[in-house]
């Protein structure tokens, strides 16, 4: 190797470069499941649509609080506590649609409507709170400063002034002064109050509204809707369920003397689901990202004991994640700043503990097989000429063990699911970035290093002869039993080479690795079945059971999380399908006037109430959909004020009805509230036969939709899009995932049944780690358990065959570079097994670890807890992460220590002895 200060500086100078100058990669995440389903699903079709047709301030996201005594009836101080809450979350309104909206003139009119309606309910909700205090014994414990909304008189006086209303702006502010004389001065111009957080909220609608608040009020439960702009994975959705919770903490405070136990106050809704849900991502990231690096570094340690032999691979791996990070983030960067049909790569938050595992547990494992092969050629050579030649010896292997991984990790660019899409040549690309550190910055710096590399270790050489077997193994080359030809390589350990099970700083392999050799080809036929007939009881419930498995976003989270409590308490007193509806969205060829389109409307409607599933229907006649075609109602009937004040109402107002040019005059809007929780499968195919039904409408000569575009939009729909897409991709990846990888292994290895004998493997590998994480966390979850997250069968399968091959890849190759040296097949097998054992035991626990760290989060925080630290957050871990590190841990154990130990070398020698019989019968 030349000038290896140069590729030292090289990649040193890179990494700087590179992560110094990279964007943000928070900045660039795009995490939302549904924004990577393709553009012309019915589902994105009709969410484009409500973005054309209802520019202004369409909400696409929302936040719930469920104020709730489950199993009990309100008292006075827990709606004295829910008035406070819903006070300020009015004046917060205000103040967000004065900060935003003032300054946009096209809006001004809009937007001081809605704060003038806010600070309208703030003030008169803060009337009934005032008044209800004075009647709850021990008021005098609420804090004097909470007692009137002083801010709220003073904004609407401002608000009043500035539209030229003064004599009705004039109370307002006697009452701000009467309640602070220096109120004028000492408070805060909007402009320059911290609202951050609140910037995507639209509008709020509670149980204190006259109008629609019988909706959102029971007797043991009160409900408060935030509507939302931003969408329900961005990442400003931590910042603003951060400022809620804080919000509902200091109403918890202020009326701690008057609460009694067990008064629920909880945030839950897509925007707070999708807020949890990232803040669980970050801390799985947190956790995982540590103990692989504590991981890592212990089994460094136990490998090498040496400070130097430890530092060399993680300096190694340090640069590959810098160099690898800032690579994927810049070409984030420019597909979405430059030219997206080109580069076309997107990235997600949790994408980051996929890039950080697989290249500390891949990066490791290559720097491992190298200054392994290094450390055995060192004996009897020059150490310049040792790294050489293991730098030959291994780099075959390694280029094969990563192809075959970036291969069959590069065919999910063939997903239509875009998540799936940019992983797998994420993932790729930093693989071939690490390869190429471990292959140039890693020997250079050994070289440099020189043999002190082992310190305080030496290498010492030793004849490898175990303590049990002959030094010389007579070996009959037909059919492995003894003859006086071939020495096979046994193992002793050297006392003063300081290693331990063979992972010391000497080259002997341990003992036990030539017994297992021995043991393996001397009964492969009865070690073959006996091994596949173990896996084959796990495999079964892998294969009948792999699409079991959740689309439940809130199943994410943990049970104790409050967005997921949250939610279970809103579907038990609400129902969830009531903050759930599914949109139809039917444009008819023909534009006609509004009144003509509400009489299309009412017509259809009619006869969508009957389709089988749906339990109610939203439109501009019925906003809230409580009066269905066979509840009749008189003029003088006691709820018909109620209908004729919907029709008015703020959420009725350019809610049906598009004023976009376009759609003027063409385009129905339905909201249908179907039966049964929008996640599961049952109340996906009421809503597939509705739209089947919608669109068997616009053929019919009579219908009031005939020729008409039927969409829907929702999370029903998008769930239906998200589970169809993602299950094509399942089987069309597999197919590809599988033949890539074969195709590998025979352009390398050039044996066809061999190579199909090591994809029969992984593949019974996969069926059963699947097998085995279904079990196990169906029963640790019980109750709870809705199934496997839906990511992790096709993540799982595509990592365990193109990672799980590598551990197979390095032991043929061995075989066959023994078999080169001109041994027999079976000394050459026993000897490949005998010298990559431990190695290949080290490199799968390294592996395997990096997998596991990313359960950490589910299980370190509580231990830290009951260790006296700090307590575990509400949202806890991130339910997917956890599965699928699971999964990949315990699949890559079973190859590392199953399949490749039991399952291929008796393979092989069946193999390889009927191929000597048939040399020999033609000879």
């Amino acid at each position: 190797m030349r000038h290896p200060v140069g590729i030292v500086f090289f990649w040193v100078l890179l990494a700087v470069l590179v992560r110094g100058t990279s964007p943000n990669w928070e900045s660039l995440a795009l995490d939302g499941d549904f924004d990577y389903l393709p553009q012309n699903r019915l589902s994105i079709r009709g969410e484009r649509m409500l973005d054309v047709a209802f520019p202004a301030n369409r909400p696409r996201s929302q936040v719930v609080i469920l104020i709730a005594r489950p199993g009990d009836v309100f008292d006075a101080a827990d709606e004295l506590a829910s008035l406070d809450l819903l006070r300020r979350l009015h004046h917060r309104l205000a103040e967000i649609t004065l900060f935003g909206g003032l300054s946009h003139p096209e809006s001004i009119d809009t937007r001081a409507n809605i704060a003038r309606e806010s600070l309208n309910e703030a003030i008169e909700v803060d009337e009934d709170y005032f008044e209800l205090l004075g009647k709850v014994p021990g008021r005098e414990s609420v804090s004097v400063d909470r007692l009137r909304l002083k801010l709220a008189y003073l904004d609407r006086s401002n608000l009043l002034q500035s539209l030229g209303l003064s004599t009705e702006a004039g109370p307002d502010m006697q009452a701000a002064l009467m309640l602070d004389p220096d109120i004028a001065t000492s408070s805060p111009r909007i402009a320059d109050r911290d609202l951050g957080a609140w910037t995507s909220l639209l509008d709020l609608v509670s149980w204190h509204d006259t109008v629609v608040g019988q909706r959102l009020r029971r007797a043991d439960a009160r409900m408060i809707v935030l509507q939302s702009r931003s969408e329900l994975a961005a990442t400003h959705n931590i910042e603003f369920l951060e400022a809620i919770e804080a919000l509902i903490a200091e109403t918890r405070q202020s009326h701690a003397s008057l609460l009694r136990p067990g008064l629920e106050i909880l945030p839950t809704g897509s925007a707070a689901i999708g807020g949890a849900t990232l803040t669980a991502a970050k801390e799985a990231i947190k956790y995982t990202e540590w103990f692989t690096v504590l991981i890592v570094l212990a089994i460094l340690a136990f490998v090498y004991r040496s400070p130097l032999l430890i530092a060399v691979p993680l300096v190694s791996i340090g640069l590959a994640v810098a160099v690898s990070t800032g690579t994927i983030a810049w070409l984030a960067y420019l597909s979405d700043h430059v030219d997206s049909s080109v580069l076309g790569l997107k990235i997600f938050t949790t994408s980051r503990i996929f890039l950080f595992v697989i290249l500390f547990g891949a990066g490791t494992d290559y720097c491992l097989f190298l200054i392994s092969r290094a450390r055995e050629e060192a004996v009897g050579v020059a150490w310049e000429s040792a790294v050489e030649r293991a730098l030959a010896g291994v780099s075959g292997a390694l280029l094969i063990s990563a192809l075959t991984t970036v291969v069959g990790l590069g065919m999910l660019w063939i997903a239509q699911f875009g998540k799936y899409h940019y992983t797998g040549p994420m993932i790729g690309i930093c693989l071939l970035i690490a390869l190429a550190i471990c292959l140039t910055f890693t020997p250079a710096v050994l070289r440099l290093m020189g043999p002190r590399v082992f310190w305080p270790n030496r290498i010492a050489g030793a004849t490898f002869v175990p303590a049990v077997v002959p030094a010389v193994m007579p070996v009959n080359h037909v059919d492995g039993s003894l003859s006086a030809s071939e020495p096979i390589a046994a193992a002793t350990t050297s006392p003063s080479s300081g290693s331990r099970a063979g992972f010391g700083s000497g080259v002997s392999p341990p003992a036990w690795w030539g017994l297992v050799a021995l043991w393996l080809t001397r009964r492969p036929i009865v070690t073959l079945l006996v091994g596949i007939g173990i896996l084959l009881p796990l495999a079964l419930p892998g294969w009948s059971r792999e699409d079991e498995v959740t689309y439940d976003f809130s199943s994410q989270l943990s049970p104790t999380s409050d967005a997921r409590r949250g939610f279970r308490l809103l579907d038990e007193r609400f129902g969830i399908g009531e903050i759930n509806p599914t949109t139809v969205l039917l444009v008819r060829p023909d534009r006609v006037s509004d009144k003509e389109l509400g009489e299309a409307s009412k017509r259809l409607v009619t006869d969508v109430y009957a389709v089988d599933g749906v339990r109610a229907v939203r439109f501009a006649d019925d906003p809230l959909g409580d009066f269905p075609p066979s509840r009749q109602m008189g003029l003088f009937d006691k709820d018909a004020w109620k209908r004729r004040a919907l029709k008015t109402h703020r959420i009725s107002r350019n809610y049906f009805f598009s004023e976009s040019p376009e759609f003027a005059g063409r385009l129905i809007r339905l909201d249908v509230v179907m039966e049964g929780d929008p996640f599961e499968s049952e109340t996906a195919q009421r809503v597939t036969g509705l739209g089947d039904w919608l669109r068997a409408q616009t053929r019919l000569d009579d219908s009031p939709i005939r020729g008409a575009e039927v969409l829907l939009a929702g999370t029903t729909p998008s769930i239906i899009d998200l589970r169809d897409v993602t299950t094509q991709d399942r089987q069309r990846i597999k197919w590809a995932v599988v033949i890539s990888v074969f195709l590998v292994l025979f352009v390398f290895l050039r044996r066809i049944v061999l190579c199909g004998y090591l994809i029969f493997t992984v593949l019974l590998s996969y069926y059963a780690t699947l097998g085995v994480t279904l079990i196990f966390f169906s029963n640790l979850q019980g109750a709870d358990y809705l199934g496997l997250d839906w990511k992790l069968p096709l993540f799982l399968f595509v990592i365990l065959v193109a990672i799980g091959q590598d551990y197979n890849v390095y032991l043929v190759t061995r075989i066959v570079e023994e078999q080169r040296s001109h041994r027999g097949w079976l000394s050459a097998l026993r000897r490949a097994v005998t010298r990559t054992g431990g190695i290949i035991t080290a490199c799968g626990l390294v592996m395997a670890g990096t997998f596991l760290s990313m359960t950490a989060s589910a299980w370190f925080p509580p231990i830290r807890g009951w260790l006296g630290g700090a307590p575990p957050s509400e949202e806890g871990s991130l339910r997917g992460i956890v599965q699928l590190g699971f999964a990949l841990g315990i699949g890559v154990l079973l190859d590392t220590f199953y399949v490749r130990i039991l399952l291929v070398p008796p393979f092989v020698a069946l193999l390889d002895r009927y191929r000597a019989r048939r040399r020999l019968r033609r000879s």
